[in-house]
């Protein structure tokens, strides 16, 4: 039976729309030379989950610096992860049913997401979600797809007794599989292989696996 869900956030839970308002901030801070590299800041950011273990604003200053031959800096990290917090979120259909029909049978509900703590938990309050989670790890405490936040994740609840739902195959799905953890891809436009364990709609969780 199945007893802890831990749900990935962006892209699962909630699509943020603070790119445009990233953008414009790193513009104003950067100036024009940053221009060339807006459009691959979700790549830069997943290659710094791959090679480091958490985000602190030093490493991940350090790291887009190197990357793009920019000055960030770790107030400039800080200042960005304040503006997360403020941009309108859009919740994918059928949040708040899935969510509560889980928690009517008592199952214990958990985020894991790849981005501070303190603003991701800010942003899931604003949306109303966070009263249904006992716990959100961000990736301050560890990313994935390292095996720890797996882990930690889990908190004291065994393998057999967790799932892991996101919309990313590597991070949410084969990470999670490659821990001995069962897992469910989001996959709403059913792009990918039918081998795969996943659903087109979060509420089609709520009728996978015993009650």
């Amino acid at each position: 039976m199945k007893k802890r869900y831990i749900f990935d956030l962006d892209g699962t839970l909630m699509r943020g729309g603070f790119s445009g308002t990233t953008d414009q901030y790193l513009l104003d801070r950067l100036g024009e030379d940053v221009r060339p590299v807006l459009g691959n800041m979700k790549e830069y950011l997943g290659r710094y989950e791959r090679y480091y273990r958490r985000y602190t604003d030093e490493d991940l200053s350090r790291f887009l610096s190197l990357s793009t031959n920019l000055s960030f800096t770790p107030e400039m990290i800080r200042e960005w992860d304040e503006l997360v917090t403020a941009v309108p979120n859009t919740l994918e259909e059928g949040v708040f049913e899935t969510l509560e029909t889980l928690k009517e049978r008592d199952k214990d509900l958990v985020v894991l997401t790849n981005w501070f703590t303190e603003s991701q938990r800010k942003r899931l309050e604003n949306e109303g979600l966070l009263p249904y989670f006992s716990a959100v790890y961000g990736g301050d405490i560890s990313t994935k797809p390292h095996k720890e936040a797996y882990w930690i994740a889990s908190g004291e609840f065994a393998p057999d007794e967790c799932v892991f739902i996101g919309d990313n195959v590597d991070f949410d799905y084969i990470g999670p599989k490659s821990c001995g953890f069962d897992s469910i891809l989001y996959d709403k436009n059913d792009v990918h292989h039918k081998s795969i364990v996943k659903v087109k709609r979060l509420n089609e969780i709520t009728k996978m696996y015993e009650r």
